[in-house]
């Protein structure tokens, strides 16, 4: 399956067989998030796989109960801490050539501690970032032939609490996945007309 064929073939998944997922599988989803781009290769997520029973019953009293009933459930975060790491991240990409031939490559990144944001803006930074890994297991999954449905309906403190997260971590949104049930047909989407506003 082509990226082009996964976007489109790529449902809202909430109602599975009962069917393990194979941790092979799982391990393969988990990847296409660890390889997700993110600001000055930040790589802030963090990920507890939720799939013996008995966490999964914890998990009843968190969220729908559709996610709880999926085989595997992903419970996405953001790492705060995550932050502290922006020049040892720069200096990683420096060294790797990503700024070759840009004005970046003539920075002095020995003593680049990254632009000072305030509380809200680190929070939409790091929750962006986490985005973008988060459709990369969906798409993974999509051409593994496995559903999944990103859920942010959850009472993330007492979850928080359930999975025994630090502080620094912050839970973001839930991947409900497992095998369909069936196939639904294609949500309405807007037409390009509607989302492009311009062409400058």
């Amino acid at each position: 399956m082509d990226v082009k064929n996964a976007i489109q073939s790529r449902r809202s998944i909430r109602n599975f067989q009962d069917k393990e997922l194979a941790t092979k599988d799982v391990n393969t989803i988990l990847e296409a998030a660890r390889l997700a781009p993110s600001g000055t290769n930040l790589q802030p997520w963090r990920f507890v796989v939720i799939e013996s029973e008995e966490m999964r019953n914890e998990l009843q009293e968190c969220t729908l109960d559709f996610v709880a009933e999926a085989p595997v459930t992903i419970a996405c975060a953001v790492d705060y801490n995550a932050l502290e790491k922006v020049p040892k991240r720069i200096k990683e990409l420096a060294r790797a050539g990503a700024f070759k031939g840009t004005a970046l490559e003539k920075n002095d990144d020995s003593d680049y501690s990254g632009r000072d944001m305030s509380a809200e803006e680190a929070k939409r930074y790091l929750y962006l970032n986490e985005a973008i890994a988060i459709e990369n297991m969906a798409l993974q999954a999509t051409e593994l032939g496995i559903g999944s449905c990103w859920v942010m309906m959850f009472n993330e403190d007492k979850l928080a609490d359930r999975l025994d997260l630090d502080d620094n971590l912050e839970l973001v949104s839930l991947l409900a996945l497992g095998y369909p049930e069936e196939i639904p047909e294609q949500r309405p989407r807007l037409s390009l007309d509607e989302i492009v506003i311009n062409r400058v």
